[in-house]
């Protein structure tokens, strides 16, 4: 079953990726008069799969947080007030319980 946070994050892909495409219309266009219109259709479609896919991410990582383009090192200055604060406790808290299920399976 998909969760309404999925589909939305969907939406916003595919609302970037059809962006993205009318922005670059004209460079694609161009170049591609000269093909025959089959290719030209899956080079658009090509490109499209290839936007779509990074800018929503896999799941591995992270669902395609912009956190993953925040270095972890500004979280506490530049980006501080948009949750950056926040963001690194979160990261310290995982690391830390990482690091104590591996201290206890080193010790079984």
């Amino acid at each position: 079953m998909v969760s309404l946070r999925g589909l939305s994050s969907l939406a916003k892909g595919m609302l970037t990726v059809l962006a993205a495409l009318l922005l670059l219309a004209p460079v694609i266009a161009a170049p591609a008069s000269l093909l025959p219109p089959l290719a030209a259709a899956l080079v658009v479609v090509g490109l499209s799969i290839l936007l779509y896919l990074r800018v929503v991410g896999s799941d591995d990582e992270g669902g395609g947080s912009v956190w993953n383009a925040i270095p972890s090192r500004q979280y506490n200055g530049r980006h501080v007030e948009s949750g950056g604060l926040a963001r690194g406790e979160q990261e310290a808290a995982i690391e830390e319980i990482q690091e104590d299920a591996a201290d206890r399976d080193r010790k079984e």
